[in-house]
């Protein structure tokens, strides 16, 4: 034992036996002699028996502590050979370095999570980098689930917070990790989650502690998104009809403007990524009002509107730059279709050089989904963005996607920039491949999941982490040779990851 113990460690054991001991020897009247002798042998005082030098019950407390500690490294074995397992396993998914990944869709679903009755699924959001999916439910629950526990298997999920009084209408993480506090300097991702309750909640994803209430809203609380180039600003759009900027350090409401005139649904957030940014954020907001608005964020200036819907409008996206070469090339081919679109517009360096946007798509309750191309804003010098010139302030339809037979309440764009993701009141989730436009003139619905029992409210693919950016294919020499290089760069980057949720009580992860 004094191989393995310090010389204090050892008298500490000999009074924590000792302490154990004297009361045990004492109460039988045989064996009360032998507490001096075993006090010698120990070489400790009999004093340590009322307390002296040594806290009480401290054998027990010790072996409850080891006890615990095991059961503790029991627990991180099971969960690391579990890791391994997913690691080794990864059914159907391509190597890191794999080309395939940049083409990679779903088909069958590999695990699902299941709530109970009354939490229908809201929302659904993957951690940027863990193994973790996010959903907000329609009692105001925020659930935290495992893609490698078997809590999460068994359907206990990793966490399970009332975050709000009344339904959960979205969750966002944020793209980078953020610093929200003023007494350390402490980094972590960090979820938004708006409600009907009318506040915006903000959490640390890693401690899932609230950080922020945000209040403000007049009305039910839509949907949310972080800036793309200030880590600590946050948009919302509600049923007030207000778009509203926040600071989320303080909790402080910066901006608020009213650009629909009725319930805005949805917003999405896109800026020129780099250096050359010098305009800051622009929204995409959807609205009740049928509308889609592009709006300058910082100014709040509207910069155009797009009109086509014929019923309510429920979510919009901005399309990544990689989706350019595709949607050029059939505009450029088919200019006939398009009179009001100027052709060299639709090669004008500023959308990729000062926007960092283009071409968006919209989803309604009109059983539709709608390619826009965005006309850039009139841009003077030392002034904010003004409304385009362009087709009288209006965007330019291009296609529509036809296939649900109900309303499209679900959107998602994959990484690659080709496949469109839809879902909604027809209980189908359907993949779209925008390319099939330079072959067929429309885009075709390439495979439908069908899986969930009930509405699909939301779908999400995995982010995807310091993205390569998109080269515009032949842009320069007529060859692939750069856009084959950003396919070689984004199939490694691409996290091949798609959940799905809805009325059905189920988080649907797919395979």
């Amino acid at each position: 034992m004094s191989q393995i113990l310090t010389g204090k460690q050892q008298e500490e054991l000999n009074k924590a036996i000792l302490q154990y001991l004297e009361p045990l020897l004492t109460e039988n009247s045989n064996s009360r002699d032998l507490v001096e002798p075993l006090a010698q042998a120990l070489n400790v005082s009999t004093a340590v028996a009322t307390g002296d030098g040594i806290i009480p019950n401290y054998l027990e407390k010790k072996w409850s502590t080891v006890l615990r500690l095991q059961r503790r490294i029991l627990d991180l074995e099971s969960e690391t050979n579990s890791l391994k397992s997913a690691l080794q396993s990864k059914p159907n998914l391509p190597t890191s370095d794999d080309k395939s990944k940049f083409e990679w869709t779903p088909s069958t679903t590999a695990k699902e999570f299941a709530m109970q009755s009354s939490q229908l699924v809201s929302s659904v959001q993957i951690h940027p980098q863990l193994p973790l999916i996010f959903n907000g439910c329609s009692d105001g629950s925020l659930l935290v689930w495992s893609l490698v526990s078997d809590n999460s298997d068994a359907g206990i999920p990793e966490k399970s917070i009332k975050a709000h009084t009344r339904g959960i209408n979205r969750i966002k993480l944020s793209g980078v990790p953020i610093n929200l506090s003023t007494v350390d300097s402490q980094f972590n991702y960090i979820l938004a989650t708006c409600s009907a309750d009318l506040t915006i909640k903000i959490w640390n994803s890693s401690t899932y502690q609230q950080v922020r209430t945000l209040t403000g809203h007049d009305h039910t609380v839509s949907s949310i998104a972080f800036s793309k180039i200030q880590p600590t600003r946050l948009y919302s759009v509600s049923r007030d009809k207000s778009t509203k900027v926040w600071d989320m350090t303080n909790g402080s409401c910066i901006k608020s403007f009213v650009g629909h005139s009725d319930w805005v649904r949805d917003i999405d957030v896109i800026a020129l990524e780099g250096e050359k940014n010098t305009l800051g954020d622009f929204l995409l907001t959807c609205s009740n009002d049928q509308s889609i608005r592009l709006t300058h964020a910082e100014s709040g200036t509207g910069i155009a509107l797009l009109i086509g819907h014929s019923h309510v409008i429920e979510r919009v996206k901005f399309l990544p730059l990689s989706s350019n070469y595709i949607l050029d090339k059939y505009i450029k081919e088919n200019s006939s279709a398009f009179p009001t679109i100027p052709q060299d517009l639709v090669d004008d360096p500023i959308y990729t050089t000062t926007l960092g946007y283009k071409y968006c798509i919209s989803a309604g309750r009109d059983n539709t989904i709608k390619l826009w191309l965005l006309p850039p804003p009139v841009l003077r010098p030392h002034r904010s963005p003004l409304p385009t010139s362009h087709n009288n302030s209006q965007g330019w339809h291009i296609a529509d996607l036809i296939g649900h037979s109900s309303w499209v309440k679900a959107l998602e764009v994959h990484p690659n920039g080709k496949y469109i993701f839809t879902a909604g009141d027809d209980k189908t989730i359907k993949i779209w491949d925008i390319n099939a436009l330079l072959e067929s003139g429309s885009v075709q619905c390439v495979k439908t999941l069908i899986g969930h029992k009930g509405f699909v409210n939301d779908v999400n693919f995995a982010p995807v982490n310091n993205a390569a950016q998109p080269i515009e294919d032949g842009q320069n020499s007529g060859e692939n040779e750069d856009y084959d290089t950003f396919k070689e760069k984004m199939g490694k980057q691409i996290r091949c990851i798609f959940v799905s949720g809805g009325v059905d009580n189920s988080v649907k992860v797919w395979n």
